[in-house]
């Protein structure tokens, strides 16, 4: 039978029904493409990207969710890759003729922009991960991207062991010298949020986003969605802070701020060890701290923050970046 398109902004309603469906309960594994990050990212791209997302269905019912936005001369998900999830409930067959239909549909309608898709582990929740022969028949070609993950069934000496031995004895000095506060749904306090709010002002000297978007962030970590993991000194001066989102199985290390000016001694160790902790506290099966770009392809700073990160995680993994521009193709 053949398979048709049904795009997100004819019927909105019936689209997220797709979207919530046990079929793509790996949309929501996530905060990037779950609940956090539809929430989110249209409040800071505003009207720069504009959401074209469509699902591609089989005898009417959905067998592939393609969640994509334009703008910028670009085709990807509000700055990240565009993901397209299959169905589990669908033959393998079925499945490539989905992935090819929904490529060639985005290459026709948007033939002047780049496009990005997505294919690796957590990042899109395995979700076109398998379809290499599609998406390179449908004239795309990959390059590779490296996150940072820890495992979060592992217990907690198991976690300790994978920090960097140099690392250790800062963890050790920050548990002893930092006092926290966590606004989380148990505690939702605005108030302890918005020094949040003041503290990265005061850090990074300048508002980066708009007030709405912490307000999005507020409402998904009060409603059960991650935390706010505040540290102040025993003065009470606010000295750091981890910013931390949940999608249903995995946790997303979203933002740390520091004073690093008040010590002589790096202080983001402790906060970050113990938001994974904490994160594993909460049920998460895996804590993603994000890309850990190799020497030499992103900027001294963007690397040492990756190397930071990689000095806590169990594992790195590799993802495929799908595009047009001809890449290296990476085993």
């Amino acid at each position: 039978m053949a398979l048709a398109i049904a795009h997100r902004r004819d019927d909105v309603d019936q689209f997220e029904k797709w979207q919530q469906s046990s079929a793509f309960l790996a949309i929501d594994e996530h905060p990037f493409y779950g609940g956090f990050g539809r929430s989110y990212y249209p409040l800071i791209y505003g009207k720069e990207r504009q959401d074209v997302s469509f699902a591609v269905l089989h005898d009417g019912t959905p067998c592939l969710m393609a969640c994509c936005t334009v703008g910028l001369s670009a085709i990807d998900y509000y700055g990240l890759p565009a993901a397209l999830f299959v169905s589990s409930s669908i033959p393998h067959q079925l499945a490539h003729r989905a992935v090819a239909l929904a490529v060639n549909t985005l290459r026709q309608q948007y033939a002047s922009m780049i496009l990005t898709v997505g294919t690796g582990v957590l990042e899109i929740g395995e979700a076109s991960s398998g379809f290499g022969d599609v998406l390179l028949a449908s004239g795309l070609r990959p390059t590779s991207r490296r996150t940072g993950i820890c495992d979060l069934s592992l217990d907690e000496n198991a976690l300790r062991l994978a920090i960097r031995k140099s690392y250790r004895s800062l963890v050790n000095w920050g548990k002893r010298t930092l006092q926290p506060v966590f606004v989380n749904s148990g505690n939702p306090d605005r108030d302890a949020f918005a020094s949040y709010q003041d503290f990265h002002l005061k850090i990074a000297g300048r508002s980066t986003r708009g007030q709405d978007t912490w307000d999005a962030m507020f409402a998904w970590i009060t409603g059960g969605g991650g935390e706010l993991l505040l540290y102040r000194l025993e003065s009470g001066d606010l000295v750091a802070g981890t910013m931390v989102v949940d999608g249903r199985t995995a946790s997303y290390y979203a933002s740390g701020v520091y004073d690093r000016e008040r010590f002589d001694k790096p202080m983001g160790h402790w906060p970050l060890h113990n938001a994974i902790l904490r994160s594993r506290e909460r049920g998460m099966k895996w804590f993603d701290l994000g890309e850990i770009p190799d020497e030499g392809t992103v900027s001294a700073k963007e690397f040492s923050i990756g190397y930071f990160k990689r000095g806590f995680a169990t594992e790195t993994r590799s993802s495929l970046i799908w595009s047009p521009k001809t890449a290296e193709v990476v085993c």
